[in-house]
């Protein structure tokens, strides 16, 4: 029994032992609290009428099951059943203006410091937020419709109403005003044309739970009582007056519905059309059905027979009859501009070559041509007139004329019978009763008439910008410049009011320097004594240069017309100091409005020169101080500068500065460059950024690479001591360089060589200009850039390559060359050769997108070629790009020529 009652307590003793350690382990272990309650998200901050807000929120934390609740909530918002158990978090959800009770705009506005919160019984989580109530917009999306043509509509990305078949024709009847010639309203007829359906977007911004039902109205500010000048309505210059110009005439121009449409388009179940006082369909109502958020207002565009501008209408939303959306993004309305543009045929006015420039002699008719394009199964007309700007009158100072019955009669009237789609007329300019007492020629800008065309039907419109341009041209034979004295000229600008400046020499007077003034009928307007009659010059060629700069007056801005004239001499002459061999003398003339009724008058003269010869080769002017710059060949040596050997290139700039009421010149910097062998200069221009002399040499010019025999070559310079660096070009061969320009594709030189030139593109992707020898000389143009790079090459040569073909000028005239020189052979290939050198012109078209087969593009390229034998082109002027004004020399005769801008020689 002992035993037992030990075992017992050594049982006992282990059991309590066992007890007292899970104890002590219980109590040494950490227990963790459960984390706080916490909302996961943040719901978007903007609500829309009529659209689902809604928002799932996340949640973690808390003992158990969180549950949640909205607190200062609008009534709209609520949340779904917080039982879930599957998941911590709960849903959020609304529809403004509806859920709530369907408060409507009521719930529109921002409510602030919303709080979702969240507890597990004893802790809880706050998530607060903001949400503004906003409008549901709605807005319209249009295009640019045309007449008569199927109107394409894509898909967008939105969910949208199905879209309406837009090829099927609807039908619109209604009523225009027929006109007597003077406007006035003779009577009335019913029309009916087909129309095409066009669309308008209208955009949902967010799709709806409801439908939403809007309506729609075209209007237009056209009003037939807003008349021209005096007339009252109704008449033409009502319907279609300065005022109503670009407004489109709802139920005439644009409908919603044609009044025949409603049999032959498909009936669209969500839009419905209504009608307007006049008893057109000119609004409607469109529904979207909830989830839409796109949909479409089917307009129908009249095709009518009438000639018209551009139009536009508006289209607007006029109200929500059902639904919740907003008229724009503040309910303040919507509305759209849909725009017309018409597809009546239209009329080109050109020359018989297809051009839109001329020029016609006073006293001569010219034959045009009118073409007529677009779709149409009647015969249509276009009527005639000068448009603002002419300076000439139709039926005053010219006159229109169609040929009918075998003879030319006036008519300013065109009609295109159907299947004739060009007609001939003529413009005719009788001497008898001709009156210019302006400097310049008139001109006619002539076009259609739209003020008469409008609301007739079946006339011709014009296109925009489309006119034809003809000068009437006063100088109708040549314009002899030695007719009496012994007078050699050497240089022809145009400027300041279509005066004609030519430079020369009297060859009976001691070769004295002059510039005579010529108006554009050939008047001798001002003879300027250039250079002291006493001195003795030899056979000068003096260059000259005309600007036109603004300046200050007092207290305002006016043009001031500059002149500038440059030579060479060696002759002592009073007031000057020589320099020893010929030195450069440079004059400069302004304009003096009160000088004798208007003349150039001396502004100052320089003289500057080296120790040897210093010949002048070209003169320009630039600035808004009106320097001048001297382009030329020296002997000597310049101040601060070096010979290079032989004849070396020089481009130096004169200043003047105003002294009082005088202004004084000074030689600002001279600048050599050349080869050890001869160098000549071609010409200068003043047009790029910096002045850039050109001319060609056969040699290293200041160091650079020598390419062949003689180079072309040029540089360019503004100050007294940068470095020069020249670009030394052309071929192999020989580019003689004769003459150029700077034009915004570049620099042009013009010069001879017996070669036919090209560009080439290298593997490498750079050009090279290369060539190939012809038979004889060739005249070439070389555009380059500044840079060096070659872009372009052109080579005239005769169809035959038998001739001597030489070019010695070039201008740019509307954006082409014009090359003046001389020839021995046939340069034209329809020539009449007489033996000796004839002058030849040429017109090279820079149009690079079409080519002289094209059909599309018109290239005003031709040839012309003087039949007086020993004759030559010498130089070339730009009158207004109306007429190319030429310095040709006949033998010992020195004459002005015009020629059209299609090179019909005006002074036969």
């Amino acid at each position: 029994m002992r035993a037992d009652v030990s075992s017992f307590f050594t049982l006992a003793f282990r059991s309590l032992t066992i007890v007292l350690l899970g104890a002590t382990l219980v109590a040494c272990k950490t227990e963790k609290a459960p984390d706080q309650p916490t909302i996961l998200g943040v719901p978007p901050s903007t609500a829309y009428l009529g659209v689902e807000y809604y928002y799932n929120f996340g949640a973690y934390g808390g003992e158990g099951i969180l549950d949640y609740s909205l607190t200062n909530a609008p009534s709209w918002l609520a949340l779904e059943d917080t039982s879930n158990k599957a998941r911590q978090g709960v849903i959020m959800r609304g529809v403004p203006g509806l859920t709530g009770g369907n408060r409507g705009e009521a719930d529109l506005g921002k409510v602030s410091d919303i709080n979702l919160v969240t507890t597990d019984g004893s802790m809880s989580g706050v998530q607060p937020f903001d949400v503004e109530v906003k409008y549901n917009p709605l807005a319209l999306e249009t295009d640019t419709y045309v007449e008569g043509a199927v109107s394409e509509t894509e898909e967008g990305y939105r969910e949208h109403c199905s879209l309406p078949n837009l090829e099927t024709t609807g039908s619109h009847t209604f009523t225009i005003n027929e006109y007597a010639a003077d406007g006035s309203v003779t009577g009335s007829k019913e029309v009916t044309a087909d129309t095409h359906p066009v669309l308008v977007k209208i955009i949902l911004d967010q799709p709806s739970v409801t439908r939403v039902a809007v309506a729609f109205e075209l209007t237009s500010p056209y009003n037939p009582d807003s008349c021209d000048g005096e007339v009252s309505a109704p008449h033409q210059r009502c319907d279609y007056s300065d005022a109503n110009a670009g407004d489109a005439i709802i139920g005439q121009d644009l409908v919603a519905l044609g009044s025949n449409s409603s049999q032959l388009l498909e009936q669209l179940d969500y839009l419905t059309y209504e009608q307007d006082d006049s008893g057109y369909y000119s609004k409607g109502v469109v529904t979207l059905e909830p989830g839409i958020t796109e949909c479409y207002i089917r307009l129908e565009v009249v095709n009518d027979s009438f000639p018209e501008p551009s139009e536009s209408a508006l289209i607007t939303l006029t109200e929500v009859r059902s639904g919740l959306a907003g008229l724009g993004e503040s309910n303040s309305g919507v509305k759209a501009s849909v725009i017309i543009d018409d597809n009546e045929p239209f009329v080109l006015l050109q020359t018989a070559k297809g051009g839109e420039r001329d020029a016609l002699n006073v006293g001569t008719a010219g034959e045009y041509v009118a073409r007529l394009e677009g779709e149409r199964d009647q015969e249509y007309s276009a009527k005639l007139v000068h448009s603002d700007g002419s300076t000439a009158r139709l039926g005053t100072e010219f006159v229109t004329e169609t040929y009918e019955n075998n003879s030319w009669i006036e008519n300013d009237i065109l009609s295109f019978p159907v299947e004739v789609d060009e007609v001939r007329f003529r413009i005719r300019v009788d001497a008898a009763g001709y009156s210019n007492p302006a400097l310049d020629d008139r001109f006619i800008l002539l076009t259609l008439d739209e003020r008469y065309q409008a609301g007739r039907e079946n006339f011709a419109r014009a296109p925009d910008d489309s006119v034809l341009r003809v000068n009437l041209n006063e100088l109708v034979t040549p314009l002899v410049l030695n007719a009496t004295e012994d007078f050699v000229a050497t240089d022809l600008v145009v400027a300041h009011s279509g005066r004609v400046f030519v430079a020369g020499y009297d060859s009976a007077n001691n070769d004295q320097v002059q510039v005579r003034i010529f108006n554009q009928k050939g008047l001798l307007l001002q003879n300027i004594d250039v250079s002291d009659p006493a001195a003795v010059l030899s056979s000068p060629k003096p260059t000259l240069s005309t600007q036109t700069r603004e300046v200050t007056s007092g207290a305002t801005k006016v043009d001031r017309y500059e002149l500038a004239v440059a030579y060479s001499t060696d002759a002592e002459i009073t007031g000057t100091i020589s320099n020893g061999g010929q030195d450069v003398l440079v004059h400069r003339y302004w304009y003096d409005s009160a000088a004798n009724g208007g003349e150039y008058v001396p502004d100052w003269s320089i003289r500057t020169g080296t120790s040897g010869d210093d010949v002048v080769k070209a003169i320009a002017q630039a600035g808004d101080s009106g320097y001048v710059l001297v382009a030329g060949e020296t002997t000597g040596t310049w101040p601060e500068e070096h010979s290079a050997g032989g004849d070396d290139s020089f481009l130096q700039r004169i200043d003047a500065t105003l002294d009082g009421a005088s202004y004084v010149p000074a030689l600002a910097w001279s600048r050599q460059v050349g080869s050890s062998s001869d160098d000549s200069v071609a010409g200068l221009s003043s047009s790029s950024l910096t002045p850039t002399l050109f001319g060609s040499a056969r040699g290293a010019v200041n160091g650079a690479s020598v390419i062949g025999g003689v180079d072309a070559y040029f540089y360019s310079t503004s100050t007294a001591s940068t470095d020069i660096s020249v670009r030394q070009v052309g071929t192999s061969g020989d580019e003689a360089v004769t003459d150029g320009l700077y034009d915004e594709t570049g620099l042009w030189l013009v010069g001879n060589s017996a070669a036919e030139y090209r560009v080439q593109t290298l593997e490498d992707g750079d050009d090279e200009l290369t060539q190939s020898a012809t038979n004889t000389s060739a005249g070439f143009l070389l555009n380059y850039g500044l840079s060096g790079d070659i872009d372009r090459a052109i080579t005239l040569n005769d169809p035959a390559d038998q001739a001597d073909d030489v070019l010695a000028s070039v201008i740019v005239f509307d954006g082409d060359l014009v090359v003046g020189g001389s020839s021995d052979g046939d340069f034209t290939g329809s020539a009449v050769i007489s033996g000796q050198r004839q002058g030849i012109a040429a017109r090279v078209s820079l149009n690079e997108s079409g080519d002289s087969g094209s059909d599309e593009v018109f290239l005003n390229e031709w040839r012309d070629q003087l039949e007086d034998p020993d004759s030559s082109i010498e130089s070339l002027g730009n009158y207004r790009d109306d007429e190319i004004t030429v310095l040709a020399r006949k033998g010992a005769s020195w004459e002005v020529l015009v020629l059209s801008p299609e090179g019909v020689i005006l002074t036969p």
